[in-house]
């Protein structure tokens, strides 16, 4: 996000943040049976969350034709990556030291194997060195300014790829105060990619977050939207156009907080709908050398990750385990995994993927939490078709409830690893997704974990 006046909003945060987490009232949550998270070294057997036993004697023996039962049997392994982290020289609001080339360098210190970079199009349009916006450089590009130094940093253990945050807004100096949106463009290939392109994105207030999307889509992005509902409005998106391919449910700034929370109902709604939009998170990091946990303005990077399944650390596995669905976003070390298995323990499915409704089947979620002192509830969702109260409309910040159903709860301590079983009865048009938060979510919260979502067909 544009750091610009963002230190004059701090009040503004921290009072809606408040506000918000006393004055909406506890969902009541069906949790028919708890199940405790398994410390790392007990050695009991597998908790199913369920009254009904699953036979579990040859539990991970292989039967001789290498089906393992309760195992996902797809070859690949998951890569943690950043997709919104902002350079200096590009973005005009960006330190100084966070120079591509630190940037690689923090990325993989802290474990992170792919970092997208996302500056500002009003940026990369004008001076990068300035906040003032000279109208004469307006729309003209670069917007790709470090692409060749990005594919110059990658090898076989590390991936940098140029993207971009298409960046309209209000004209918020002559009255303007509706929404409009953050658009992160990310390249669907390193092949063909044309980064000479130039998108328009002012004057303020003429473009709104649907053109800016369309844009992204019509040169061959991976299009997400940035923080759809803040923490200011001009940063909101204005609901202009619902063709995205994803939804950033975790942006870095203030830790995991209320926006955060508002923006995974968002996803939540766009699933029940038959909408297959990716959940996605990242740090949207402006000063390299902030050390995590961050603070409320200064997100560290590699906080979040978007954990991905792909085969390889090459970016057309990457972008195509994107547009699958097949990931986690978490800030915990460790992915937040479903599958879903039928009662002989055959895998059917992992996050981003269809199974067949209407047979019994169990869905199985795995993790580890950190070592924050806080207890953490570990929730199995559900969201039924057709079964959100969508409030979102065009040129408003409306936050909707996905009518979602919660099936189980687990409390999960600090440092646990989690592996739990639950079945499940499907309908077709059920979508499910996992995720470990507090309750309730403020500002600045650590040790959260958001799975992908599994569909019944």
């Amino acid at each position: 996000m544009n750091g610009r006046c963002l230190k004059a909003h701090l009040v503004i945060l921290i009072a809606v943040s408040i506000m918000a987490a006393c004055s909406d009232e506890k969902s009541e949550q069906s949790t028919p049976d708890s199940g405790t998270a398994v410390e790392p070294d007990a050695t009991s057997d597998r908790d199913t969350g369920d009254d009904r036993d699953v036979d579990e004697s040859d539990e991970d023996v292989d039967d001789g034709d290498g089906f393992v039962p309760w195992e996902r049997p797809e070859e690949g392994r998951w890569w943690a990556g950043d997709l919104h982290v902002h350079a200096a020289g590009a973005s005009n609001d960006a330190a100084p030291e966070s120079t591509p080339e630190r940037i690689r360098e923090v990325a993989i210190e802290r474990g992170v194997d792919f970092v997208v970079l996302t500056d500002h199009s009003n940026s990369t349009g004008s001076d990068p060195w300035t906040l003032e916006e000279d109208p004469a450089l307006f729309n003209q590009g670069p917007e790709f300014p470090f692409w060749d130094k990005a594919l110059a940093l990658s090898d076989d253990t590390f991936l940098m790829v140029q993207g971009n945050e298409i960046s309209p807004v209000a004209d918020i100096e002559n009255g303007g105060s509706g929404p409009t949106g953050h658009i992160g463009c990310i390249p669907g290939t390193l092949v063909d990619f044309d980064p000479n392109v130039a998108f328009v994105d002012r004057p303020r207030g003429e473009v709104t977050g649907g053109e800016a999307l369309q844009q992204a889509q019509d040169v061959g992005c991976f299009s997400i939207l940035n923080h759809p509902f803040g923490p200011v409005f001009w940063i909101s998106y204005d609901w202009t156009s619902y063709d995205y391919d994803a939804v950033e449910v975790w942006n870095g700034g203030a830790g995991f907080n209320r926006f955060d929370e508002e923006a995974v109902k968002g996803w939540a709604c766009d699933l029940s709908q038959d909408r297959r939009v990716v959940p996605v998170g990242g740090s949207d990091n402006h000063k390299v050398e902030v050390e995590p946990p961050g603070t409320v303005f200064d997100p560290p990077l590699g906080t979040p990750v978007t954990w991905v399944w792909s085969d390889a650390l090459e970016w057309d596995e990457i972008i195509s385990g994107l547009y699958a669905g097949q990931v986690s976003i978490t800030d915990t070390g460790e992915p937040l995994e479903i599958d879903v298995f039928d009662a002989s323990g055959q895998w059917l499915a992992m996050a981003g993927g269809d199974f067949q409704a209407d047979q019994e089947v169990w869905i199985r979620v795995q993790g580890v939490r950190g070592g924050a002192d806080e207890e953490r509830q570990l929730q199995l969702i559900r969201i039924p078709q057709d079964g959100c109260d969508d409030t979102r409309a065009e040129g408003q910040i409306n936050v909707p409830d996905p009518n979602w159903e919660v099936l189980e709860t687990w409390s999960v301590d600090g440092g646990a690893t989690v592996d739990e079983k639950r079945e499940v009865n499907a309908e077709a048009g059920d979508v499910f997704f996992a995720w470990m938060v507090p309750e309730p979510v403020i500002s600045m919260e650590e040790d959260v974990a958001i799975s992908g979502a599994l569909f019944a067909r």
